[in-house]
Parts: C-alpha cells; sequence; structure tokens
C-alpha cells in the first residue's frame, strides 16, 4: 500500500534536492545502525515524508555531514546525521512492514499468500531486533508512546480486515481506517499539543490518500482476482466494470484525492516556523506537486507504472 508519496524532483532548487537526498541518506544509515542493514532494502518515500513532516513540526532542521556508503563507495554524499526524526521513522518502518505481512499472508490466497508468508519470518526477525534497539533509546520521549502505538496499528489493521471482509463499499469509510493509523503514527510521543494535532491532521490526510491511490490503481487487478476493492464494488453496484467506473468518476476521484493532499498541506502550515524551516520546500513539493501528480496517475492510467519523479534528478547532481 505504499508508493504514492513522491516529489516532483525537477521542481526543486539544488540545494532543496541535496536536503532532501540527504535525509533519505540519512535514513537509510539510521536503518542499518538502529534495526538492521536488511530494514535499508524496504526503504519507501513514505518514511522520509514521516521523517520530514517530524523534523519541520518539532523545529529540527538536522545536521547534514559528508559520508560514503555501500551504495556510493567512491564519493561522498550528504547524509544526515542520526536525529530523533530519523531514529522515529527507522522504528516505524521496522512496524509497519512486519504487520503490513502478516495482513497480506492473512488475506491473500495461492502464490501470492505463499510469497508473503514466506517473508514473514525475516519481517519478524527485523521487528524484534527493532524492539530490542527501542529499549537502549531512553532518552527519546516517544518510547513509552510507541508501545501505545504498536497495539493501535494492530487494532487499526484489524478494523481495515474487518471492513475489507464484510465488504465495506464506501471508499471514504476504508480510507479512514488507515488514515487514523497514519494520523497515530505522526503524531506519537511529541509532548506539545498544538504540534501533535499538526502531525496527526497531516498522517490522517497523508493515510487516506495513500489508501484511496492504491485503490484507484489497483481497481483492475482486483476486479479480474476478486479482491476487495471499494470501487470495484461501486461498480457492480452500479452494473458496469471498473474501467468504465474509472472513466465516468474520475474527476470526482481525482478532487477527492487532491482535497486530501491540500488538507495536508494546510496543517504543515500551521507548523512554527514552517517557512524558515529546510524541510520546506520538501515538504511544500510533495504535497502541492508530488502527490497531487500521483492522483492524475493512477486515476487516468490504474495498474500502470508510476513515472520515476524522484529519479528525475541523477545522484550527481548534487554539489559534492
Amino acid at each position: 500500500m505504499f508508493g504514492y508519496i513522491r516529489t516532483q524532483a525537477e521542481e526543486l532548487r539544488v540545494r532543496e534536492y541535496a536536503y532532501y537526498r540527504s535525509v533519505y541518506c540519512g535514513l537509510c544509515r539510521c536503518m542499518e545502525k538502529t534495526v538492521s542493514p536488511l530494514l535499508s532494502a524496504t526503504l519507501r518515500y513514505e518514511y522520509v515524508l514521516l521523517a520530514l513532516v517530524r523534523m519541520l513540526i518539532a523545529e529540527e532542521p538536522g545536521e547534514i555531514t559528508m559520508r560514503r556508503c555501500a551504495a556510493n563507495p567512491l564519493k561522498k554524499r550528504p547524509t544526515m546525521k542520526e536525529n530523533d526524526a530519523l531514529v522515529f521513522s527507522a522504528q516505524s518502518a521496522a512496524m509497519l512492514i512486519y504487520y503490513q505481512l502478516l495482513d497480506h499472508a492473512r488475506d491473500e490466497k495461492g502464490l501470492k499468500g505463499v510469497g508473503y508468508r514466506l517473508l514473514s519470518p525475516p519481517a519478524a526477525m527485523l521487528y524484534r531486533t527493532a524492539k530490542r534497539k527501542r529499549r537502549m533509546l531512553a532518552d527519546a520521549q516517544w518510547i513509552d508512546e510507541f508501545e501505545v502505538l504498536d497495539a493501535s496499528v494492530q487494532k487499526h489493521l484489524c478494523a481495515l480486515s474487518d471492513a475489507e471482509r464484510r465488504g465495506e463499499i464506501s471508499p471514504d469509510c476504508a480510507a479512514q481506517y488507515f488514515g487514523e493509523l497514519l494520523a497515530e503514527l505522526f503524531s506519537c510521543g511529541l509532548q506539545d499539543e498544538a504540534q501533535k494535532r499538526i502531525a496527526y491532521s497531516i498522517g490522517l490526510h497523508t493515510g487516506r490518500f495513500i489508501y484511496l491511490c492504491d485503490a484507484c490503481d489497483d481497481v483492475l487487478k482486483d476486479e479480474k482476482s476478486g479482491s476487495y476493492n471499494p470501487f470495484v464494488l461501486q461498480a457492480k453496484e452500479e452494473h458496469i466494470d471498473a474501467a468504465c467506473f474509472m472513466e465516468e468518476h474520475r474527476e470526482r476521484i481525482l478532487n477527492a484525492l487532491t482535497l486530501e493532499c491540500s488538507a495536508a498541506y494546510n496543517a504543515a502550515l500551521l507548523a512554527k516556523g514552517a517557512h524558515t524551516h529546510p524541510a520546506w520546500p520538501c515538504v511544500e513539493n510533495i504535497f502541492v506537486l508530488g502527490m497531487p501528480a500521483v492522483a492524475r496517475h493512477v486515476t487516468m492510467h490504474p495498474g500502470e507504472p508510476l513515472p520515476s519523479g524522484d529519479a528525475a534528478r541523477r545522484r550527481t547532481d548534487i554539489p559534492q
């Protein structure tokens, strides 16, 4: 269900893109150090957004250094030093991957289900490693609340699975479950109530956007396989196929996705000192350009690979 959070990299200035990539590289390094090198293979742009939002809200600009890594051993690259937001994102990734694989293993049948079941033990190992290393982070304010979040994630995923099993026809209802999951994740451990509300709102609308994008993108595939998809159910109710449904309702669905982007962006605007934070151009780019571009793609070309917007600039474009 991840993969729908993108930047429009060509619209970022060189220093802004360098900052974005430093967060990406810093998160990759943090995953290796604070959880396991295996976790870095699962790095997604959604976790980069989580780190950016947490730094923005906490007014933490981050510190960038030049480092080599296995992917780029010959040249040093701008890499953000480990900080609270990066560690939180790394821990969140280990937890979400584990629960998502369990969910897929439970729901999917055939070869897909077998594949998910085979991946579950390594994911469980990463999850246990993350929990063990999390206990060593005594200075992190979010540690105690993260344990509560862990149980809450299970609750929201169970509620979502129940909605899918009973054939919930409302996309809004199903999307709300995943939105609330990310809302609690984004706001976990923030001590200031205003910061917590802002992060909650950003997470809520980002989660709803991701779920609806996934439903749009998979609508033709789910129609063939018989898997749950609220848009397929609505198409059946109208006695048309999924392709016709998407064509007839494309503008309505696109407007709903665009509203989710706008709501997340407007919430981010409320963060104290947002416009002066170095993460702001990246966050703004994602909500104003990147996510709307993804929404247009999945509504117009469901099932087709997403354009690789984040690869629009090569790493060699970043000044050394």
